[in-house]
């Protein structure tokens, strides 16, 4: 089944929502991949296993000519919950911690607040070896979420897609994007992107794969403002344990270029705004 790639900001920017990126999970002991320079990549930890992450998102765009920047931070702590189940997804159980955010719109500060309020948030993810989310769950009481995919923008960057196998230094594995298809309409999102292992190195305590992911993508989706038809270009860099397949850092930039198209009820008449943007965002796991 095909699924979305783990990068945040295209969803936020489909959605015309502004919100964070987030992170990921725990060591164990690691095989001699620098001597022989390859590794299996797959996401698995030890039962009970924690992880505290911090993370930081920065939204810059032009929409109908105005220019908006969002900064957010936030903290999140991750538990891999149990082992696998009969379908091959292990429980991992999010909790938000602090939540900051400020908004500047054509250059004047504005009075802001995350459209879903995450402090003190929790939310159960069950997660395949691959690093594909194959169900979740969120807790009660989460302020602005009106359904429950709104929380997939925040589940989504926590987990890099891994090919779930041994794979040598400069090879890759692609995974196909295809989200939000509905009969009759093309998909949301979709594209394809392509991940490549680009050295093994040694980080203190841990063996880390440095993972580089590219991604070209077509939007076309409903928004409050109308339906935004763009492509989006995807370009990140993930450091990630080999022993257990999560995040250690990650950084990824977003460009998308395209328009918001609108019809007025009563005229019929369409218009058409550019809608530019770049979204960056940064994981780091806490020591």
């Amino acid at each position: 089944m095909s699924s979305a790639m783990r990068f945040p900001a295209v969803r936020m920017l489909v959605a015309c929502v502004l919100v964070c990126a987030l992170a990921q999970i725990v060591p164990a002991a690691s095989p001699r991949a620098e001597e022989t320079k390859s590794c299996a990549l797959s996401f698995s930890l030890a039962e009970g296993a924690l992880l505290k992450y911090t993370c930081f998102f920065q939204s810059e765009r032009n929409y109908g000519g105005s220019d908006v920047s969002m900064n957010q931070t936030s903290d999140l702590e991750m538990k891999y919950g149990e082992k696998a189940d009969s379908t091959g997804a292990a429980r991992v159980d999010l909790k938000f911690g602090k939540v900051k955010s400020s908004l500047v719109m054509n250059g004047q500060l504005q009075e802001w607040s995350p459209p879903i309020k995450l402090e003190g948030a929790e939310i159960r993810v069950f997660a395949t070896r691959d690093g594909d989310i194959a169900r979740f769950e969120p807790g009660k009481g989460i302020i602005g979420m009106s359904r429950k995919e709104d929380l997939r923008n925040y589940i989504d960057p926590l987990f890099v897609r891994l090919p779930d196998t041994t794979v040598s230094v400069g090879g890759t594995w692609t995974e196909e994007i295809e989200e939000g298809k509905k009969e009759g309409a093309e998909p949301e999102i979709k594209g394809t992107a392509v991940y490549t292992l680009k050295k093994i190195e040694k980080k203190g305590d841990l063996e880390i794969a440095y993972i580089e992911g590219k991604a070209n993508l077509k939007l076309n989706s409903e928004t409050p403002g109308g339906t935004l038809i763009a492509d989006g270009k995807v370009d990140m860099k993930a450091q990630i344990a080999v022993a257990g397949g999560y995040i250690v850092e990650l950084k990824q930039n977003v460009d998308v270029k395209g328009n918001v198209v609108a019809k007025d009820p009563l005229t019929d008449k369409e218009t058409k705004r550019e809608t530019l943007a770049t979204n960056v965002t940064e994981i780091k796991l806490v020591k």
